[in-house]
């Protein structure tokens, strides 16, 4: 998750002397090193950034004209670097955001006409979190767990302090990925679990800080600010708002529950090993069943590169009950075109 502003302008102000200039986006790509972008920039025709919250890496997709089929395919696990920004025009604030460092993960070549598609995945993600292993987990912390698989993949820990220090009675990591453990963990605690920039974050899904203490990123976003916009809510009536939780307690030799949130409880299949994980894994699902009871889409006509999954959100000027909510950027996809377009669409979520 990005550090930085804790505030971001959407859209920058136009002085009232100011003549508009259109707006044309720009952008840079590092191949292996090179700067590759004057080369590229003729032939592109897509350009695609996805993040989601907590998911395993961020995705890049590029698409380029190659009807002169002048153009070398990348070569496999190749590194990507891109920024993406503006280059001028009136209510963008011009400059480039680095977006971070990709692997190529696919590159297809069809036609007529002639194009490559190249796809690859956030180089920060090593192969050996795809790797497999079994191993048991108890009477430990999350700081120590996160610590010891960090440092298994030569990557800096990042534990959120509000978490660290949380006991964890057991915990099972049957023939799963490190990663595919981690994200785990992070439905029993409510936390997010990710790699960025060399190090690996295990942080509240709530947090209003980064493990190291700077404030999650904020926007206000604005009708006037996208071009399309989409909400939906889903009838508590329907739905969970609650959860309950089973552990065995073994002086009692009986299974006992924990019980969060409202009477509509969704009983988890799973029997925890103590009160406390039973606890956080029933809040855990409460909360979630909170986060999912609302959802707002937006399209930014004027794209902006600062925004990142995680950060957070407060609406404007849309429905009285959409401003009244706290939300949070679950995915962002970033979008640009050969044309100097560029927009970025979020999707939101309400926010603890």
């Amino acid at each position: 998750m990005p550090e930085g502003e804790t505030e971001i302008v959407v859209t920058a102000p136009r002085r009232a002397d100011q003549a508009y200039v259109q707006p044309f986006a720009d952008w840079r790509v590092i191949l292996g090193g090179e700067d590759i972008t004057a080369r590229f920039a003729p032939r592109l025709t897509a350009l695609r950034i996805a993040e989601k919250l907590g998911e395993s890496a961020d995705q890049l997709e590029i698409e380029l004209e190659d009807s002169d089929g002048l153009l070398a395919l990348p070569p496999a696990d190749a590194r990507i670097e891109v920024s993406l920004g503006w280059a001028r025009g009136t209510g963008v604030s011009p400059g480039l955001v680095a977006k971070g460092s990709f692997t190529v993960d696919d590159v297809k070549w069809d036609g007529p006409p002639d194009k490559v598609s190249i796809t690859a995945r956030s180089a920060d993600f090593k192969a050996s979190f795809r790797t497999r292993k079994s191993a048991i987990w108890n009477a430990t912390t999350l700081g120590a767990i996160v610590d010891r698989i960090a440092a298994a993949h030569g990557l800096t820990s990042r534990c959120h302090p509000d978490l660290a220090a949380t006991a964890v009675t057991l915990a099972e990591q049957a023939n799963k990925s490190d990663m595919t453990f981690l994200r785990d963990l992070g439905r029993r605690y409510d936390a997010v679990a990710t790699v960025k920039a060399g190090s690996l974050i295990f942080m509240p899904h709530n947090a209003a800080t980064t493990p190291a203490g700077t404030p999650i990123p904020t926007l206000t976003v604005t009708r006037q600010s996208g071009d399309r916009y989409s909400y939906s809510r889903a009838e508590r009536e329907r739905g969970n708002d609650g959860a309950e939780a089973q552990w065995h307690d073994q002086d009692g030799a009986e299974r006992k529950q924990v019980r969060k949130g409202g009477a509509r409880r969704r009983r988890l299949k799973r029997v925890y090993a103590s009160e406390a994980d039973a606890g956080h894994a029933a809040q855990s699902a409460t909360n979630r069943a909170e986060r999912a009871r609302a959802k707002l889409s937006i399209t930014l006509a004027l794209g902006n590169a600062a925004i990142a999954a995680g950060h957070r959100v407060t609406a404007r000027g849309f429905k009285t009950e959409i401003d009244a909510l706290s939300w949070r950027v679950a995915s962002v996809d970033h979008r640009m075109d050969g044309t100097g377009g560029f927009v970025t669409q979020l999707e939101l979520e309400v926010a603890g």
